[in-house]
């Protein structure tokens, strides 16, 4: 069963009606001050995270790829180790697929991205390293250089202002 309003609620009072307390050289709309977020974290995210984000974006997409193409190719040339083959692609892909979250984490300001983040940017160096001979030196070159620049950006104080509490 509905009630119904016997009286008529009354009208709002327009900013032109009310009085005002203000004292005359003060503007009507103050400048809004910056806004922060929870603990204290700045409302937007600096460049120097954006900037880490988009890297470690740049390492998820290629490792998918990489881990992609070595899957399908252990499906079609099928080699005598097809399982080891195959597991090292899904492995490869889901590596990617994990930096693509953390990218996101970073793009965020979240703090579980970072120590995550970092570790496999320390990972990264040895192993750039060790491909920087051979066929495979502008892939060394590559991971170093996305390693050390991430992990220059992720430190970066601006960065870090985000992720204290």
């Amino acid at each position: 069963m509905s009630r119904r309003r016997t009286n008529p609620s009354p009208k709002p009072s327009t900013p032109a009606n009310r009085p005002s307390n203000r004292p005359s050289n003060q503007p009507a709309n103050p400048p809004a001050e910056p806004v922060s977020g929870p603990v204290g974290r700045p409302a937007r995210t600096p460049v120097t995270l954006i900037a880490a984000a988009v890297v470690v974006g740049l390492e998820a997409l290629g490792a998918v790829v990489a881990g992609g193409w070595l899957t399908v190719e252990a499906i079609i040339t099928r080699p005598r180790g097809m399982g080891i083959a195959a597991s090292a692609g899904v492995f490869v892909l889901a590596a990617g697929v994990g930096l693509g979250f953390l990218a996101w984490g970073l793009l965020r300001g979240r703090r579980w991205s970072r120590g995550p983040v970092v570790a496999i940017q320390l990972l990264m160096l040895p192993l750039g390293y060790e491909l920087l001979s051979g066929s495979t030196t502008v892939v060394g070159v590559g991971m170093l250089v996305a390693a050390i620049l991430t992990l220059v950006l992720v430190l970066a104080p601006p960065s870090t202002m985000v992720f204290r509490e």
